[in-house]
């Protein structure tokens, strides 16, 4: 007796998980644009359909959710155990594979981490059983559910795969990122992703730099944020990318850096072209320059790289000094003094001869030579150097160290605390 009512009541489960996925599937069905899905908290059944659908919104009551999961693995298991087992017919894997849409949709909704579903999807999609474009939607409303699912961004990926570059919707994709990582402080796979948008799109470089200071003064202590700016600064100085800027013609934030370190540049900058200017500032921080091996280009970058760099050396004191002092903070002006004065270095000593191009250390042999010039750089022969070194000497026995175990500046005396 009691063994027929458990399996009176498995059946009636099992009914009702089965009412529930073609509830879910039928609103996939309707509604093309489906934005966000979330659990929503709610622990009894009220004798109605646990599935919500609110403007392009797509909610499943929590009391369910187990349940609902528990039945779409088991089945998913499944069929990967009888497709393992036997050949099927072309007519029989169309419907099945419209049936399996319905159990992946479910289950990968609410645990997008599940390897196995994810490529039972990659096999339909090669199979042509299941549209490209959909996919990226179904991976999109995943990560409005999941910010961090690190499958569903491989997901992504993945799919690009069948499509050229030109074809691909590459500020589109940056906002999935961004509404990730808005989501979920420290996302760091979607800011993996991010460098990889970066990576196949270059174009996207001045919206970039635009858009991460924006999120930066948000998200103050999200340091993803700023270690994905440096990686943005350096592609950008990869690639000689550099702009005129109409609002600061005269790269504003290096010029007053130069001025904190007790430097000033000889021309007016009210007055002079945007290249005299900028030969005023090669001058100050490249003095005694080799021209003939760098290109025209590769300076422009230089100065338009290191004034975004001196942008963020004040951007990081402005934020410390609304809301104090924390590591992303200094963390972040340090990675830009750095870079600034790697590069002046690499300039004077030739590493970036050759072409006049300048090529990111692709190995741990480049790295140790940038490493052995600036051990061997004469800092008191060249003024700006000279001059950040005196200053940043005031800013604590902390810094001086990082700045001995990174830029080689020589600093005595160090205490042990």
């Amino acid at each position: 007796m009691e063994d027929e009512i458990n399996v009176e009541f498995n059946n009636e489960k099992k009914v009702l998980c089965e009412k529930i996925i073609r509830d879910i599937n039928a609103v996939f069905l309707k509604d093309a644009d489906l934005s966000s899905f979330e659990i929503i908290p709610k622990e009894t059944n009220c004798n109605k359909s646990p599935v919500v659908h609110v403007d392009h919104n797509l909610g499943l009551e929590s009391w369910c959710a187990q349940h609902v999961y528990d039945h779409a693995h088991r089945t998913l298991i499944l069929h990967r155990r009888q497709t393992t087992q036997q050949q099927l017919r072309t007519l029989q894997q169309q419907q099945q594979s419209d049936a399996l849409a319905k159990y992946l949709n479910v289950a990968l909704l609410i645990n997008p981490d599940v390897t196995t579903f994810w490529h039972i999807r990659r096999q339909l999609v090669q199979k042509n059983r299941l549209s490209i474009n959909k996919e990226l939607q179904f991976s999109a409303l995943v990560l409005s559910m999941k910010p961090k699912s690190n499958e569903a961004f491989a997901y992504r990926r993945w799919l690009y795969s069948f499509q050229s570059a030109d074809a691909i919707d590459w500020p589109h994709e940056i906002s999935i990122c961004e509404r990730a990582a808005d989501r979920c402080a420290g996302n760091y796979h979607a800011w993996s992703h991010r460098q990889w948008v970066l990576q196949n799109a270059p174009c996207l470089l001045q919206s970039e730099l635009m858009r991460t200071e924006k999120f930066i003064r948000k998200h103050i202590s999200d340091y993803s944020s700023y270690h994905y700016r440096q990686v943005l600064l350096n592609r950008a100085y990869e690639l000689g990318f550099y702009m005129t800027d109409e609002s600061q013609p005269q790269l504003v934030s290096l010029r007053e850096l130069l001025a904190q370190y007790d430097l000033k540049s000889e021309e007016n900058g009210e007055t002079d072209a945007d290249a005299d200017a900028g030969e005023s500032l090669i001058k100050l921080l490249l003095p005694n320059l080799n021209r003939k091996s760098i290109s025209a280009q590769r300076l422009r970058s230089f100065l338009f790289c290191c004034n975004v760099a001196a942008h963020d050396m004040r951007l990081c004191a402005e934020q410390r000094t609304m809301y104090g002092a924390r590591d992303c903070f200094e963390l972040h002006r340090r990675a830009s003094l750095k870079f600034i004065v790697e590069q002046c270095v690499r300039l004077l000593t030739g590493l970036a001869s050759g072409l006049g191009l300048y090529l990111p250390p692709s190995s741990g042999s480049d790295a140790n030579e940038l490493q052995s010039q600036l051990r061997k750089f004469d800092y008191d022969s060249h003024p700006f150097l000279l001059a950040v070194r005196q200053v940043e000497d005031k800013m604590g026995e902390k810094h001086k160290r990082w700045c001995n175990m990174h830029l080689n500046f020589g600093y005595q005396d160090l205490s042990k605390s």
